[in-house]
């Protein structure tokens, strides 16, 4: 098991047209909901039961807006990631920003 004591929650979002990917790092929880009020909900509560840093979720040009909006609500940090950003960064550390 991984020593996560004094280590930032961070949780990333993956943003699609009918779901929800998440993952909390460093605790290695994944799953995966459904984009819609239901799916948004459920996973909002997943998040607040830990003590998490920050929210990572990319732009998606509105597909992300319910999703920001239910974090806000529940007083959840979040930042909204450029995608220009993220393809650059991952370029930079030699990776693929999407795995196809």
């Amino acid at each position: 098991m991984k020593n996560i004591i004094n280590q930032s929650i961070n949780v990333g979002v993956d943003t699609g047209k009918y779901q929800l990917d998440i993952f909390l790092r460093p605790l290695d929880i994944y799953f995966t909901v459904s984009d819609d009020e239901k799916g948004i909900s459920e996973a909002i509560k997943i998040i607040c039961e830990h003590a998490i840093e920050r929210i990572v979720i990319e732009a998606t040009g509105r597909l992300e807006m319910p999703f920001i909006m239910a974090c806000a609500k529940a007083k959840l940090p979040f930042v909204i990631a450029n995608p220009i950003h993220i393809k650059r960064f991952a370029g930079a550390i030699g990776q693929r920003a999407k795995k196809r």
